[in-house]
């Protein structure tokens, strides 16, 4: 069989969502295996259009996703920085210089070498609160000797 017979009527569109807290969909039907979760979680990635997708070693589909690609679920501090728990069970260090805040106050920064957006949870912004302070210019977070100033932004999900 000729492969692109075999291909032929396949698509990589698929009806899979997950909501804006983070819920997963396969059209109408909530999907809830907490394996299932958590990977669709860690394989969130940017096709070369733009657009999101679900991608592991094997293949890769698009996806439709509202609010931000990860979520923030942790964080360890240490000497050489604070460590991000990611939704889909991985671990990074913060790049403090693309932390910003939404409209709303939430707090995002950059992961994935700048790829993609993680979006704090409450408990993983209370995380931080050792390092909040406030001076004449307003709140800062202390982070490697440096007071930085996340800036409010209308789009935080970039």
């Amino acid at each position: 069989m000729e492969p692109a017979a075999f291909l032929k009527g396949r698509t990589r569109e698929t009806a899979i969502r997950r909501d804006a807290l983070g819920h997963w969909y396969d059209g109408p039907d909530p999907l809830t295996h907490p394996r299932l979760v958590e990977s669709f979680d860690g394989w969130i990635r940017r096709a070369e259009d733009g657009r999101y997708c679900l991608s592991n070693d094997i293949n890769w589909a698009y996806i439709s996703l509202e609010g931000p690609p990860f979520f923030v679920r942790g964080v360890t501090l240490a000497p050489q920085g604070v460590q991000l728990r990611l939704s889909g069970g991985g671990t990074e260090w913060l790049d403090p210089q693309t932390l910003r805040q939404g409209p709303d106050g939430a707090l995002y920064c950059s992961i994935l070498a700048g790829e993609l957006t993680a979006r704090f949870d409450n408990s993983a912004a209370a995380g931080l609160e050792s390092l909040l302070g406030e001076d004449e210019k307003g709140v800062y977070i202390a982070l490697g000797g440096a007071r930085v100033r996340p800036p409010v932004t209308d789009a935080p999900i970039r």
